[in-house]
């Protein structure tokens, strides 16, 4: 409590004596009693506004305008290079000869499973192309035969893939041998070729037999129409198209080769002067069989006092039997 009193009294003392001893004391000494001088007010000062930015504008470009370019002048085209024309093909001649189309062997004999049986009617000799045991038969009767490569061997039919082989052309011993152990595809295709070669040559002599005939069908007489007694009769057609003075041909025996149900096509009647007689004349178109199947042939019937006088191949002028 006491230290309290002690510091409230020193407290009072000095006020006192800052207030009432201090003035005369500094007035005495001229020392001048600090007082805190009054803040004057703060002028304002006038701020000028701050100027606005001056923005530049920027002076627009125009932009001119492209001139069109000038347009490459155009040079007069060179004229092309003509073509050199393709020659036309010829009109096709009526007259010409067409051979005709025959089939591949292998088409013709069915890749081998078919050999047409027309071409066993007759023998045919092989040669064997490795040695073999082959097993020749006659009824019960059964004899083993060594075929050694080189022989020849004669071929009397097929069975499937083998051969039915003979030793001889009448030998009555048969046996079988595999197609490919002998030469018989090379002997086939031979004959087979030259019968296409044989084939073709008739058809042109054929055709070339027809182009004849028409032009002694101009130089000849003019027909008269009859009954069918005399040699000027023209042979006519029945409703089917056939000559009834043909097809009685053939019923008698006259042609064998040429059957009605075998004629593929009729021709018209031509009157012909042949070797100094006068005839009408009728071709016909057949197939006939041979030992590589049937082909097509043309024969023409010579008509002469109301009968055929004879039945001829036209490719050979050969007489039909």
């Amino acid at each position: 409590m006491k230290p309290l009193l002690v510091i409230a009294l020193a407290i009072a003392v000095g006020y006192v004596s800052y207030e009432y001893v201090y003035p005369p004391f500094a007035d005495a000494m001229k020392f001048t009693k600090h007082v805190p001088k009054k803040e004057e007010p703060k002028k304002e000062i006038a701020v000028a506004p701050a100027p606005k930015p001056v923005v530049k504008k920027e002076p627009k470009i125009v932009m001119a305008e492209p001139k069109p370019e000038p347009k490459p002048e155009m040079k007069p085209e060179e004229p092309k290079p003509e073509m050199p024309k393709v020659p036309e093909p010829p009109p096709a001649d009526p007259n010409a000869f067409v051979a005709p189309v025959f089939p591949p062997v292998d088409e013709l004999t069915q890749n081998w499973a078919v050999v047409p049986k027309g071409f066993f009617n007759t023998p045919k000799q092989v040669t064997m192309k490795k040695d073999l045991e082959l097993k020749m038969q006659m009824g019960k009767a059964t004899a083993a035969t060594i075929f050694k490569s080189g022989t020849k061997i004669f071929v009397m039919g097929q069975e499937g893939a083998n051969l039915v082989v003979g030793a001889s052309a009448g030998s009555p011993m048969r046996g079988l041998v595999a197609m490919d152990d002998t030469d018989f595809k090379e002997v086939f295709s031979a004959a087979y070729e030259q019968v296409k070669i044989v084939q073709t040559e008739n058809a042109r002599k054929a055709h070339e037999y027809r182009l004849a005939s028409a032009e002694r069908a101009k130089n000849a007489p003019a027909s008269a129409s009859g009954g069918g007694g005399s040699s000027n009769d023209k042979p006519t057609k029945d409703a089917d198209g056939a000559y009834p003075l043909l097809l009685a041909s053939m019923k008698s025996g006259e042609v064998t080769e040429i059957k009605p149900d075998n004629i593929k096509s009729w021709g018209d009647p031509a009157q012909e002067k042949i070797d100094g007689a006068e005839y009408w004349t009728v071709n016909v178109k057949y197939e006939t069989q041979t030992m590589f199947g049937k082909f097509e042939t043309e024969a023409q019937a010579r008509i002469k006092n109301g009968r055929v006088e004879k039945w001829v191949y036209t490719g050979s002028g050969e007489v039909v039997p």
